[in-house]
């Protein structure tokens, strides 16, 4: 027994060895590192955590806002608070300059009436809810009946959903630049849940930018906080982002020297070398898209305005480089076409030119020297200027101009109700930059803010379907250029004055700030550094 005993023991010994020799030697453990001496070197500095962001930008505007609901108003206070918390399905790349998707993946023209869209995948709203094709189509249901929205929407016979992400556009009729239709700032995507779970004044806060909307105080500030959980943009480094209401130009420079706020909204043209030239504060611009003109309501019969005589004469009259002095202190450029200059198919044509002899002939041949017309404008510095140099300017003519000064809101509804008696107006249209944009809504008797000129012309209406749906470039070049002859020279529904060069002043440190030709500009990753 203990012979077998001693045999298994020798067995199992000699089995260990074999295991050993053949274990590879990288696998055994290193042995363990000496001690290294004393290092007398200064050690590399740490990287620090980053810079110090200011918690909180002030910005300062001319206008009051009103509303989050990007259906209800087109002014420009309230989309600068809108599209920090809305996002829209295309929009302009202000790098770029070209329409891009932001809610919308990809897009394809099947036809010139049928598209394809597919959405970006899971985009957060507000309220932690995902994107889908049904807030799209509650969306543009809602806006059915909105003055802001409809004529975009009537141009859509049906949209059809595919699935979660994607979709199919069938139109009445062709579009080869619908893509851009979906970038109107009052087409902003709404959440469906929102409006099903909340009241309406509520649910229209709920947006996938990456601003949330915080609180609002009438006549004072609107605030926004960032959107921790945005997943369609970056989140930004600024915590609460402040839109504070400051009406007059001058009290805006003073806020901003005297640090009270981090950007202002239009600053004087005054002020504009103080800005320059300051070693705390910088000047930010862009040439504007925006058209300033003269508008005359032509359904209003019973007025001169209607006479294409008299607007004629009118046009002659007008010395738009004088108006430019006195409305902007020079910075704008004069227009000679309805048309703003930085739009496809815009043709450089001449217009009617400032001629008083000209004028005061046609005057006097219509019998209406010694008459007056009424002119109704909003508050906003420009259009006061604009109003009462254009008062001036045809008081030498003999012709008695009554202006009526209101806010912006109060002269929309103005305008827009239903056979009113006003005559003559000082307005702007700032146009996306595709051509139909620039036509269909306030020119064509079926868009939203056909109100501008009351043409309702079904020659006028039938040129702007044709040109939208022309697949040849060189033919639809053509058409835009007739018609923008024809509303210069002929039509006459407004006296184009110019476009502005558009600015903002702010601190000097302040970075982020993207400024839209369109007046939309952008806050999306405004911040301010206070410490490196």
């Amino acid at each position: 027994m203990k012979n077998i005993y001693m045999k298994l023991m020798l067995c199992i010994l000699l089995v260990a060895m074999v295991f050993t020799g053949c274990t590879n030697a990288s696998n055994a453990p290193a042995p363990a590192p000496e001690p290294s001496a004393p290092s007398t070197e200064t050690p590399a500095p740490q990287p620090s955590s980053g810079p110090k962001y200011k918690k909180e930008i002030v910005i300062a505007i001319a206008d009051e806002f009103t509303t989050i609901d990007p259906m209800e108003t087109t002014s420009e206070s309230n989309q600068l608070v809108q599209t920090c918390v809305h996002t829209l399905l295309t929009n302009t790349n202000l790098t770029t300059m070209q329409n891009e998707g932001f809610l919308v993946e990809k897009w394809e023209m099947v036809t010139p009436d049928h598209w394809k869209f597919k959405l970006k995948e899971n985009i957060k709203f507000h309220d932690g809810t995902i994107l889908n094709v049904d807030d799209v189509i509650f969306t543009f249901e809602r806006g059915k009946d909105k003055s802001t929205t409809s004529a975009y929407i009537a141009k859509i016979k049906e949209l059809k959903k595919v699935d979660d992400l994607n979709f199919e556009v069938f139109l009445h009729a062709g579009d080869v630049d619908f893509n851009y239709v979906f970038a109107a700032d009052s087409l902003a995507i709404l959440s469906k849940e929102a409006f099903e779970t909340l009241p309406e004044e509520e649910a229209v806060k709920i947006g996938t930018g990456a601003w949330k909307f915080e609180e609002f105080q009438s006549a004072d500030y609107v605030s926004l906080v960032r959107f921790e959980e945005c997943t369609l943009y970056d989140v930004p480094n600024t915590e609460r982002l402040v839109f504070r209401m400051i009406p007059e130009a001058s009290s805006r420079m003073i806020a901003l020297e005297n640090g009270e706020v981090d950007a202002i909204m239009s600053p004087s043209a005054t002020d504009y070398s103080r800005l320059s030239e300051s070693s705390d504060l910088k000047l930010i611009t862009v040439t504007g898209r925006g058209q300033h003109f003269i508008g005359f309501n032509q359904a209003n019969k019973a007025s001169i305005v209607s006479n294409p005589d008299f607007r004629k004469a009118v046009a002659y009259a007008v010395n738009k480089e004088e108006m430019v002095i006195a409305a902007w202190d020079g910075y704008a450029q004069v227009s000679t076409s309805i048309m703003c200059r930085d739009m496809e198919y815009y043709a450089d044509i001449d217009g009617i030119p400032y001629d008083p002899d000209k004028a005061k002939a046609m005057f006097e041949e219509l019998g209406v020297v010694g008459s007056s017309v009424k002119l109704i404008t909003s508050d906003a510095a420009h259009r006061v200027k604009m109003a009462e140099n254009f008062q001036a300017q045809m008081a030498k003519y003999g012709i008695t101009v009554d202006v009526e000064f209101m806010q912006q809101a109060a002269l929309i509804e103005r305008l827009s109700t239903p056979n009113n008696s006003e005559e003559m107006f000082v307005l702007s249209w700032t146009p996306g930059k595709n051509a139909d944009y620039m036509y269909r809504n306030p020119i064509h008797s079926k868009g939203g803010r056909s109100f501008y000129s009351n043409i309702n012309d079904p020659e006028i209406d039938a040129l702007i379907d044709a040109a939208a749906a022309e697949l040849d470039k060189t033919r639809r070049a053509e058409m835009y250029e007739e018609l923008q002859i024809r509303l210069t020279t002929e039509v006459i529904n407004w006296i184009p004055i110019a476009q502005a060069t558009l600015t903002m002043g702010a601190q000097k440190d302040v970075t982020g700030i993207l400024l839209h030709p369109a007046l939309v500009h952008q806050f999306r990753t405004v911040e301010r550094i206070i410490e490196e």
